[in-house]
This record gives C-alpha cells, sequence and structure tokens, in this order.
C-alpha cells in the first residue's frame, strides 16, 4: 500500500511541459474561439447604435448683469425711505434687496436642479423627440431614459464657479440643441424669479402707499369739513354780537410755544369768534373753495414721492441674467459609447481564455 501511495501522487501531479504541448496541438481550436468571439464583439462594436455626449458650462453673472435688477432695488430703498419721512410710526421696510452675483447664481442652480424645469423641458422637447407610444408606461421609460441620459455638476466646492450639464443621445444636433435649451429653461426660470420678486415687492408696497394716500387725503377733507362747520358757528356768533373785527390787543396770533394754547383755543376752540367776522367769512370762503388739501397733510409729499419712484421702477430690466453660459453645447464628433477599441480588446482576450478553457476540457476528457 505504501508503494501505491507515490504512484497515485505522481499520477495527479500536472506535467506543465505536457500540458503546453496538448494545448499547442490544439490551437487551430484556440484560433477559432478568438476569431468567433472577436468576431462577435466586432459586430456589436460597429453595428450598435453610437451614443454621444455634449455638455454646457456656466457661470456666475457679471456684476454689469445685474445693473438693471440693483438699480430698480434701489429706487426701493428710495421708496421706503420716502414714505417714511415726516410719518410718525417706524417703516421697518427697507426696499427689496440688492443683489450679488453669487446669490443670482445660487437662483439659477436652484432651477437648474429642479423638478419643474426637468418636466418642462420633457414636455417640450424630450417627449416629442420620441416617436413611442404615450402611455403611462411609455412615459414612464421615457422619465427613466432622461435621467440616465441627463447629468447635472453643481459647484462641488464654495470656491468652485463652474457648473455643468451633460446630456447624451444618438443624434449630436439634437443632444447639443437640447442641452442648450435646458440651460435656457433654468436661465428663464431664474430670471422670472427675480422679476417677480421685484414685481410683487412693488405691487404690495404700492398698494399700501395708495391706501395710505386715500386714507389720509379722506382725513384731510373730513378735517376741512369740520373747520368749516366750526368757521360758520364761530362767524354766526360774530356776526351775532356785531363783532367784525377783533378787538384792539386781543392776543389772537402766538409766536412761542408757551401761547400755544391760547392760539388752539382762538383758532379751534370757543372763543374762535374773536377773530372777528370779516376774518372768519374769508376764511370760510377760502375754506370751500379749496380743492386739494394735500398741502396741510405734512406725510402726503413723502409718499407721493415714493409712489413715484416706485412707478418709475424699469420691471423688465435689459440684460439681467442669473449666470452666463461658459461653454454652449456643441455637437460632438466621436461617441463615448461603444468604444470599440476596447472592446475588440476585450473580444480578443475574451476569445484566448474561451479557446485555452475548451482546449483544456478537450484534453482531460481525451486522457485514458
Amino acid at each position: 500500500m505504501e508503494q501505491n501511495q507515490p504512484q497515485t501522487s505522481q499520477a495527479n501531479e500536472i506535467d506543465l511541459p505536457e500540458l503546453i504541448c496538448a494545448l499547442w496541438s490544439q490551437k487551430i481550436l484556440i484560433l477559432v474561439c478568438v476569431v468567433v468571439v472577436t468576431c462577435m464583439t466586432a459586430a456589436y462594436a460597429f453595428m450598435a447604435t453610437p451614443v454621444y455626449e455634449t455638455t454646457v458650462q456656466m457661470l456666475p453673472p457679471r456684476v454689469s448683469d445685474l445693473v438693471g435688477y440693483n438699480a430698480a432695488s434701489e429706487l426701493t430703498e428710495d421708496a421706503a425711505k420716502s414714505s417714511s419721512v415726516q410719518s410718525s410710526v417706524q417703516d421697518t421696510d427697507e426696499g427689496i434687496k440688492t443683489i450679488t452675483p453669487n446669490e443670482a447664481y445660487a437662483i439659477f442652480l436652484k432651477h437648474l436642479a429642479s423638478d419643474t424645469v426637468r418636466q418642462e423641458f420633457f414636455e417640450r422637447y424630450y417627449l416629442p423627440g420620441h416617436s413611442i407610444p404615450t402611455d403611462r408606461s411609455g412615459i414612464q421609460w421615457l422619465h427613466e431614459k432622461l435621467d440616465d441620459e441627463l447629468t447635472i455638476i453643481p459647484p462641488k466646492k464654495p470656491t468652485d464657479l463652474v457648473s455643468e450639464i451633460t446630456l447624451e443621445g444618438h443624434d449630436p444636433a439634437v443632444i447639443a440643441a437640447w442641452a442648450n435649451d435646458y440651460v435656457n429653461i433654468a436661465l428663464a426660470r431664474a430670471r422670472q424669479e427675480l422679476l417677480d420678486n421685484l414685481a410683487g415687492y412693488i405691487q404690495v408696497r404700492g398698494n399700501s402707499i395708495a391706501k395710505q394716500i386715500t386714507v389720509l387725503s379722506t382725513i384731510a377733507r373730513g378735517m376741512r369739513d369740520n373747520q368749516i362747520v366750526r368757521t360758520k358757528d364761530a362767524l354766526s356768533i360774530a356776526e351775532s354780537i356785531g363783532l367784525e373785527v377783533p378787538p384792539a390787543g386781543a392776543p389772537l396770533i402766538a409766536i412761542s410755544g408757551q401761547h400755544a394754547s391760547a392760539t388752539n383755543t382762538f383758532s379751534n376752540g370757543d372763543l374762535m369768534y374773536l377773530r372777528g367776522a370779516k376774518a372768519l367769512r374769508s376764511e370760510l370762503a377760502q375754506l370751500e373753495q379749496r380743492q386739494n388739501d394735500e398741502a396741510y397733510t405734512p406725510e402726503l409729499p413723502g409718499l407721493r414721492k415714493a409712489q413715484a419712484l416706485l412707478q418709475s421702477v424699469e420691471l423688465t430690466p435689459k440684460n439681467l441674467t442669473a449666470a452666463i453660459i461658459d461653454k454652449a453645447a456643441t455637437e460632438p464628433e466621436d461617441p463615448i459609447k461603444p468604444q470599440k477599441a476596447l472592446i475588440l480588446a476585450l473580444g480578443v482576450i475574451l476569445g484566448i481564455m474561451l479557446g485555452l478553457f475548451a482546449a483544456l476540457m478537450r484534453h482531460i476528457f481525451r486522457q485514458p
């Protein structure tokens, strides 16, 4: 039994030179496998529909791109200051704030990655560009296809400025146009948000100022009506006692602050008749002929100025943009898929491995 053990061990050992000779003897089989597999991979590489990729690069806007918007925001700030002049109520409104390029760029990046922009692009361009059934399953498949083909790359660090979108597809001209269209949709959405913020503030603030003007004008008219009634009453008293002019030395007009109460009494109080019928008739005629009480309402000039400033704001400033296109999408020349050289190389390697495996199996089964 001890003599049979070394013989069994030697039988199980692989004779490498013999194996190499056996494989070499089946070189035709190996070559056939290499040729067949390489031809199959080559057919795939050259017959598969090529996939292209295009890229759009964006940067933050220039300061000059926001001049129109910031000029409008400064007018709203001036309007807020004007409306609070001579007002007894402290107005905390400071107008709509100016915006920096980075703040505008952040608004653009928000829209660039939003589902709203993606859905608008899908409905306007992507869906009409594919001739498939528009049932629920077909639309769902297209959504998933778009998610695979469209990639948004925001700035990776706070110090980075460049953002990108890449779009894959089979038609170079179509994907280049679509990529630019997608960015333009995001730009339009960002611009509209800035304009809506400006217009919304102006509308709300303008309505508030208009209501204040209306209320103050109504109050001023009411005060004039009350003054007319008091003047008529005082005139009636003065005429009934025959007081045409005030008596000599009567303190009808006070200049210093210490006589303010006396002045108010003679002007608006019970002693108003002491001013005399002549003066009261003249004042009554002036009150009844007055068409505008604005000059007697100190709050109105500031509100009128604020209203005029708001009305002068340009709601569609030119050259307003939240980002600039640093590199527009162009038609790619070389496809990214399939990579023919790589596929052919992998086909040769796979063919060699398959041929060696087939030759080895054939050698093993042919052994006695």
